[in-house]
């Protein structure tokens, strides 16, 4: 007796099955690649937001909410434009502004990346400055939360990452996937350099 094993069933599903499928899961699925996407969350985020990020299962989108942000985001880098509501209220105690990033900017030491010439670009390390880790994890949260994603190589028909850059007087900071409690370094790019 021939079993079909879950892989094979997979295999022979046609797009008929899939629609179905994903109507039933309310699975969303992207107009350029076909991929599933996923919610993009506006509001400053809180630590249940960050755990869904890095599951997955939403995309934060940024503190400021306004009409014509999208609502749903593709690993393609497609969005779906619709009605956008606040994923939770600022907390005025949590947030870090601003100024706050540029006096973290300011007082860390930033150091140029000798062995990625080809991609130019400086780092500053948590560790460097030990009393300054607390402002060092806000900033991180801050570029996540602040930031917008963008592709990298920009170039690439292929992006091997897509991480959020927050601009900052004529820079561009980012971090690392996973998270921020794991989030050893901070980088920076001159907004001029065509590499990003």
């Amino acid at each position: 007796m021939n079993r079909v094993t879950p892989l094979a069933h997979t295999e022979v599903m046609n797009t008929q099955d899939t629609e179905k499928t994903d109507a039933a899961l309310g699975v969303e699925r992207c107009l350029a690649c076909q991929a599933p996407v996923v919610p993009i969350a506006y509001g400053f985020p809180g630590p249940e937001m960050f755990e869904a990020a890095e599951r997955g299962e939403i995309v934060l989108g940024g503190c400021t909410i306004e009409a014509g942000n999208p609502t749903h985001s593709c690993s393609c880098g497609a969005t779906k434009r619709g009605h956008v509501e606040p994923a939770s209220r600022v907390d005025p105690a949590e947030a870090f502004s601003l100024d706050e990033a540029r006096t973290y900017i300011e007082s860390a030491r930033w150091q140029f990346a000798k062995t990625m010439p080809q991609w130019p670009h400086e780092y500053t390390v948590r560790e460097w400055r030990p009393d300054l880790t607390d402002t060092f994890e806000m900033f991180a949260i801050f570029i996540r939360a602040e930031g917008v994603v963008k592709p990298w190589p920009a170039d690439s028909p292929t992006p091997r990452y897509h991480h959020r850059y927050l601009a900052i007087d004529g820079w561009d900071y980012w971090i690392m996937d996973g998270t921020i409690e794991d989030t050893e370094v901070i980088n920076r790019a001159l907004l001029d350099d065509v590499w990003q």
